[in-house]
């Protein structure tokens, strides 16, 4: 199956001036785990998804602890959250971006989605954001196509 047969052709993107707070209630809004950052013309110039976000607002010393639980809370996160909120998207999206073509495999993608630990990449055709596909619309459509009756 090839993945324009399965992407989601909701053009929702961010511009790489939309804030983090913004974006953070776009995400909401449209219950996504992420979103493609896109210039005037509508090419893919990134990505930012809530584990960037989430992890920008962590202190800088997150990755190297095992386990945090013996860190007290003082409302580490909610401030650094909030303080965040005003950075522009592009201070924090990943700027190199794995995206799709329209004519890209059903196995194709899911490989690829996995190696990456990704769960949403842009479909594009000639840079142009044309779509998004995600792992359940991708898993959702097999399925469905495996249980409606053939006709052949």
């Amino acid at each position: 199956m090839r993945i324009c047969e399965v992407m989601d052709r909701d053009l929702t993107a961010l511009s790489a001036e939309t804030t983090l707070s913004e974006a953070i209630e776009i995400l909401t809004r449209h219950r996504v785990s992420g979103l493609p950052v896109v210039d005037g013309a509508g090419r893919v110039v990134g990505f930012i998804s809530e584990k960037d976000i989430v992890k920008a607002a962590l202190p800088g010393y997150f990755d190297y602890l095992q386990d945090p639980s013996f860190i007290p809370d003082y409302g580490q996160f909610q401030k650094r959250l909030k303080k965040i909120g005003k950075d522009p998207v592009s201070k924090i999206m990943a700027k190199e971006v794995i995206s799709f073509s329209e004519e890209d495999s059903d196995f194709y993608v899911a490989i690829t989605l996995i190696r990456n630990h990704l769960k949403r990449a842009p479909v594009v055709r000639d840079g142009i954001l044309v779509g998004v596909v995600n792992r359940a619309d991708l898993l959702e459509r097999i399925m469905l196509e495996e249980e409606s009756p053939s006709f052949a």
